[in-house]
């Protein structure tokens, strides 16, 4: 997880100095009689250091669980530069988990008290895992308290994962006792209600990514500064801001945005200023984090002769 978090902030340094780059994602969705929608989203991204091409081509079949298949699936590809020959093909499932975990770290180390020590989890599916272990990898966390909209998963992420955790059966009651919360959910409506989150704490909004979905109340998100890593795919596809500025709760578009992942790598965007704002970090994908992830797999594939060689 160190390694990925490195990588992704490496990569937004490229960015900034026009080293790499990704164009908004493409996003299709398939109405499915009596089922949610399928969504089938392809995002490419370059790394012309690392002389890295990549794509991600996942679906995304929020009721899968029920039948006991993943969520989210596909493939993603590097291609070398220099050739054109693929380098690595990877799950992407397993590339997605672990960047966004990555991301969600990466985030949380700019974000977060350093006082922090008690994380909360609403939503503990197949990602949670990656999500706790990136925060983890940034602050020292001694307590995690968890709930899921299904008791049995939460008990038994509780008793899977390596920390001391409590299932906590009320969100609200959960979000009131976190320094950092973490929403991963495909809930539509909110997930916590408007007086749950107290002073000082930092929110990771990682689950619904449809712009009339949100996990995050639109009171939360106007008391919040406001973040997420990448602003032109957020103005798409985050529900938290789209509806909250509709409810003339926060300013419209990037206006309502303080910035954005590569900003506060940078040192362009302002971070937390005191210990009791409430930080709010919004992540929908940007390829960017894929390309960073793809790279970093790619080295540590080649270093450890992992996987199988294509000729």
């Amino acid at each position: 997880m160190n390694a990925a978090i490195d990588a992704i902030e490496a990569v937004m340094h490229a960015a900034g100095r026009g080293d790499a780059e990704a164009p908004v994602r493409t996003m299709q969705s398939v109405v499915r009689s009596g089922k949610e929608d399928f969504v089938f989203v392809v995002m490419p991204g370059v790394w012309r250091e690392r002389q890295a091409a990549v794509a991600k081509i996942v679906s995304n079949v929020p009721d899968n669980p029920l039948e006991d298949r993943a969520t989210v699936q596909g493939v993603a590809v590097m291609l070398d530069v220099a050739t054109g020959s693929p380098r690595l093909i990877v799950d992407a499932s397993t590339l997605t988990t672990i960047r966004t975990g990555a991301v969600v770290g990466l985030a949380t180390r700019l974000l977060a008290r350093s006082s922090c020590n008690v994380l909360g989890v609403i939503g503990t599916g197949g990602i949670a895992a990656d999500l706790v272990e990136g925060v983890a990898a940034v602050r020292r966390i001694d307590r995690v308290l968890v709930n899921d909209i299904r008791p049995m998963v939460a008990a038994t992420f509780a008793e899977r994962i390596p920390f001391d955790a409590e299932v906590v059966n009320d969100n609200d009651e959960l979000a009131s006792r976190s320094d950092i919360l973490i929403t991963a959910t495909s809930a539509t409506d909110p997930t916590i209600s408007a007086g749950a989150v107290q002073s000082g704490t930092h929110i990771n909004a990682v689950g619904n990514f449809s712009p009339t979905g949100r996990e995050i109340p639109g009171t939360v998100v106007a008391a919040s500064t406001r973040y997420v890593d990448d602003i032109d795919n957020a103005m798409e596809e985050a529900g938290e801001f789209i509806l909250a500025a509709s409810e003339g709760l926060i300013p419209q578009g990037a206006d309502g945005i303080t910035g954005d992942l590569q900003g506060l790598v940078l040192g362009k965007v302002p971070p937390r200023t005191n210990e009791d704002e409430i930080t709010l970090f919004k992540t929908v994908g940007t390829a960017l984090s894929d390309v960073a992830g793809l790279a970093a797999a790619a080295v540590a594939a080649e270093a450890e002769d992992l996987g199988v060689v294509l000729s």
